[in-house]
C-alpha cells in the first residue's frame, strides 16, 4: 500500500508550497472559497461537494449583481431544490421565467468569479472503502469529510496555479461551509490536518467557518454548482429547453475543475488512517 499512500503526499507539498509564498513586505490577499454539498444521506448513488473560490473583489462584484438580480425577480433566498419544485420564493414561476433567471445567476458567477469546484464520490468507491479493515481505533471519514478533503486540496492547487494569486501576495485562504450538516464538525478536525501541514507560524490557511444561505449569498454559487453537478453526473434534467441562446454558455470560461475521489486516493487515505491509530497507542 507504500504507492497509494505516496499519491496522497502532494497535499503537504502543496500546503507549503503556498505557505512559502509569504515575504514580509508584500500587502495580503484574502481569497475565499464557498462549498456546498448534495446526495451525501444514506441512499445516495453519488455524493458530490461543490464551490468556488474568489479574491476580495471579485467577491464584491459577485454579491452586488448577485443582490440586484435577486431583488428583480424578488427572491430573498436561493435554494435550487425551490427552484427546481417552483417552492417557496419560486412559487407560480413558469419554467421560461426559470430559465432565464438561472441563466442570468450563471451569467454572474461566470463574469465574477475565479474558479469552480467539482469533488464526486460514487457509491461504489464509497462501499469500497467502508469495507476496508478498519480497527477500532482508526478513524474513518464519513463522505461529507472525504469531499471536503478534496475540495481542500483542489482550492490549494488553484491558488498556486493562479498567476495573480501565486506571484504577488500571500494568499490568506478562508473557507465557508454551509451551516447545519451533521458531519461538519469532522470537517474542522480536517481542516486542522491541513493546518498543521502548513510551517509553524503560517497565517496562508486563515479560518473555517459556517454559515447560512439566509446570511451568506456566496453559499447561493455554491449551492447552484452542487445541485447542477449532481443533475449533469446521474443524467438527469435541471428546468427545460430554452427557447433561444444562453448568455452563461457564450461567458463560460472552462473554470469548473471536476475531481473523481478514486480508489486509490482513497486506500492512501485509509493508510493514513491506520497510522495515526498506530502513532496514538
Amino acid at each position: 500500500m507504500n504507492a497509494p499512500a505516496r499519491s496522497y503526499d502532494f497535499i503537504g507539498d502543496l500546503c507549503i508550497a503556498l505557505a512559502h509564498r509569504w515575504e514580509p513586505e508584500r500587502f495580503f490577499m484574502i481569497l475565499t472559497g464557498y462549498f456546498d454539498e448534495s446526495g451525501t444521506h444514506a441512499s445516495a448513488q453519488q455524493s458530490l461537494m461543490a464551490g468556488f473560490i474568489g479574491d476580495a473583489r471579485q467577491w464584491r462584484k459577485f454579491e452586488k449583481r448577485t443582490t440586484k438580480l435577486f431583488k428583480r425577480y424578488r427572491v430573498d433566498i436561493y435554494h435550487s431544490i425551490d427552484l427546481k419544485r417552483t417552492d417557496k420564493d419560486f412559487r407560480g414561476w413558469a419554467v421560461d421565467r426559470k430559465i432565464e433567471f438561472i441563466d442570468e445567476f450563471n451569467h454572474i458567477v461566470n463574469e465574477t468569479l475565479e474558479r469552480g469546484f467539482v469533488s464526486i464520490l460514487k457509491n461504489e468507491d464509497w462501499n469500497y472503502y467502508k469495507s476496508l479493515d478498519w480497527p477500532r481505533k482508526a478513524r474513518r471519514d464519513s463522505r461529507y469529510t472525504l469531499m471536503f478533503r478534496a475540495s481542500m486540496a483542489s482550492v490549494i492547487h488553484a491558488v498556486l496555479a493562479t498567476p495573480a494569486w501565486r506571484s504577488r501576495e500571500e494568499p490568506r485562504l478562508n473557507i465557508v461551509l454551509e451551516a447545519g450538516h451533521p458531519n461538519a464538525p469532522d470537517a474542522v478536525r480536517v481542516y486542522n490536518f491541513f493546518r498543521s501541514k502548513f510551517p509553524d507560524g503560517s497565517k496562508a490557511l486563515a479560518g473555517l467557518t459556517f454559515e447560512t444561505k439566509e446570511n451568506s449569498l456566496p453559499l447561493a454559487a455554491a449551492d447552484m454548482l452542487a445541485y447542477t453537478a449532481h443533475l449533469v453526473e446521474r443524467g438527469g434534467k435541471w428546468l427545460g429547453t430554452p427557447k433561444g441562446p444562453m448568455k452563461s454558455d457564450v461567458s463560460y470560461r472552462r473554470n469548473i475543475h471536476r475531481k473523481i475521489i478514486n480508489r486509490q486516493t482513497l486506500a492512501a487515505l485509509h493508510e493514513q488512517a491506520l497510522a495515526t491509530a498506530r502513532s496514538a497507542v
